[in-house]
This record gives C-alpha cells, structure tokens and sequence, in this order.
C-alpha cells in the first residue's frame, strides 16, 4: 500500500494493477428534469431545453448534453474504479466520443479497462495508468467513452 496521509489501507496501487483488469459501475437513471436542469446551467442548447425544438432537431427528442452524458459516467467510474485507487491526479483525457444520444429515461452506468501503464522514470512513488472508459446505456449500447490518463501512487 501507498504510505502517506492521503491513502487508505484498502486502496490499490499501481503494482496492485494490470492492463486488462476491468472495474464496473451502475446505474444511475436520467429523468427529464435531470437533463433540463443540467442543460439550463451548464449547456443551453435548444435540443436539451425544448420539446418542440428537440423535436425538429436531427436527435427527433430530447436529449442529455455531452456534457452531462460524460459527468454522470465519470461519477460512476469514479465509484467503480478511481475511488479504491491510490490516485494521485489526472493527466489529460484522449479520444473523447459521444456515440449514441442519452434519453430521458436512459439508465448508464460504466465500465473501466486498465490499457496500458509505466511506471514514472524521475519519481519511484508513482505510475501513470491510461484507462478506456465506457460509459452505456441499459441495453448495453455505449453512449460514451474516453480514455483517462491517471497517476497512480506506488509502494515505496
């Protein structure tokens, strides 16, 4: 286990990790409120906000921001993987993409892949650990994904 004050015991570092180990998370549900209201702060776009404007739009609906789509699935990746982690931070995310539309109604949860991981050349306490997140929706389709680029502590 990593030795410091911010870790617990029941963390798992990076010599705990293998490329291939797979953690999951759901479900959380989106109403149409949820997706409204998320819209209305962060991302006020007519297809989001409008029944009638959704309605005309290439979508034929409602539906959830990108945004929103990406911040509920990283709270489940989050629960899933980032959180029994000795995570130390975040160094970017690649190849970010929305796949499918998010309804109201939709049920998403995540799935985290381990793809690739080396350890730091200047700093024994750490490595850097690059994971395939995807987010899906309740018949499995995914409506979501990206890779994380994490900074994992290590046993020293």
């Amino acid at each position: 286990m990593v030795e410091s004050a911010d870790s617990s015991p029941s963390e798992l570092t990076y010599d705990d990790l293998a490329i291939g180990d797979t953690f999951e998370q759901g479900a959380t549900t989106l109403t149409e409120d949820d997706i409204v209201s998320f819209a209305s702060e962060y991302d006020p776009q007519p297809f989001h906000l409008d029944h009638a404007a959704a309605e005309n739009s290439m979508f034929g609906g409602l539906v959830a921001s990108g945004l929103h789509t990406f911040s509920v699935c990283q709270r489940l990746a989050t629960e899933a993987f980032f959180a029994h982690i000795a995570f130390m931070g975040g160094r970017g995310i690649d190849e970010m993409r929305w796949h499918r539309p998010v309804r109201p109604g939709d049920t998403l949860s995540a799935s985290v892949e381990i793809a690739a991981m080396r350890e730091s050349d200047s700093k024994p306490d750490r490595g850097y650990v690059d994971v395939n997140i995807r987010g899906m929706n309740g018949d499995g389709d995914v409506v979501i994904s990206w890779t994380a680029l994490a900074i994992v502590g290590r046993v020293v």
